[in-house]
């Protein structure tokens, strides 16, 4: 192995933190390059990637309603390996993560990988700042790491044998497509931040007080507004929150899965 490829599809940075700190473990361990795929970019997640043998994959996404999020399951099964190993890291908020990681194992072994360790890992949640605050914080970073030497370790003794992850099969029912966008108060700037930080490219350049169709409400403008402008204020949504707020504000650990 020569190489890491650490994808990651990342609205709010959370699993980006996370794929990044398994990464740089294994890198550490083998004195191998890393290299970043970035799936968050629209550009990045339209295009087709393939693997060569000698690199290792470490894929880092969030957990949307239990499963991996549908906008990211096309651009998964294009992509090309040929035997790779690879790491999932699937990041939720603190609720559950179901049926997510198991999906990215069947995805990532449809499109020519060998899934050999997966970790469930907890962020804040994208619908509220007090569900799993300011996670991962320093102590998730240092588990992720501690994982990374984990599975560096395996590769060395020589276990490449496919892991049991916990999940469902068949999956759980997707989360319907939910007909809001984030509203825009006066404090907005036009600082153009949110712009950059959208997955899909639905906010208006010229103007980004305007959120056209196609939000996948990841939060990702909510999160990164400097002016708190950016708020998702629909009944629906306001709901789960306070269900979350009610429920699941105590400590949940990382689940790791290595044999």
């Amino acid at each position: 192995m020569k190489r890491v490829i650490t994808m990651y599809f990342s609205p709010t940075g959370t699993s980006r933190k996370i794929a990044e700190a398994i990464s740089s473990a294994i890198c550490a361990q083998f004195g191998c390059e890393m290299e970043t795929i970035n799936l968050t970019e629209k550009e990045i997640r339209d295009g087709e990637h393939e693997f060569e043998e000698d690199a290792l994959l470490v894929l880092g996404y969030p957990v949307y309603a239990g499963r991996v999020p549908e906008v990211l399951q096309a651009p998964l099964r294009r992509l090309k390996g040929s035997g790779n190993a690879a790491v999932l890291a699937a990041v939720y908020g603190n609720r559950d993560y179901e049926d997510a990681l198991v999906e990215g194992q069947d995805i990532l072994t449809k499109a020519g990988f060998s899934v050999i360790g997966a970790g469930a890992f907890i962020g804040e949640h994208s619908y509220s700042k007090k569900v799993a605050a300011g996670r991962p914080d320093e102590t998730d970073i240092l588990k992720a790491q501690a994982f990374g030497r984990q599975f560096a370790e395996k590769l060395e003794q020589g276990s490449t044998a496919e892991i049991k992850i916990k999940g469902n099969r068949p999956y759980k029912d997707p989360m319907p497509d939910l007909p809001f966008v984030p509203k825009t108060t006066d404090a907005c700037s036009n600082c153009g931040i949110c712009v950059k930080k959208c997955p899909m490219q639905v906010i208006h350049k010229e103007n980004p007080r305007v959120v056209d169709s196609g939000c996948i409400l990841c939060s990702a403008c909510v999160k990164c507004c400097p002016e708190e402008a950016k708020i998702i204020d629909a009944e629906p949504i306001l709901k789960i929150k306070a269900m979350l707020e009610s429920k699941f504000t105590h400590r949940k650990e990382p689940e790791l899965f290595l044999f």
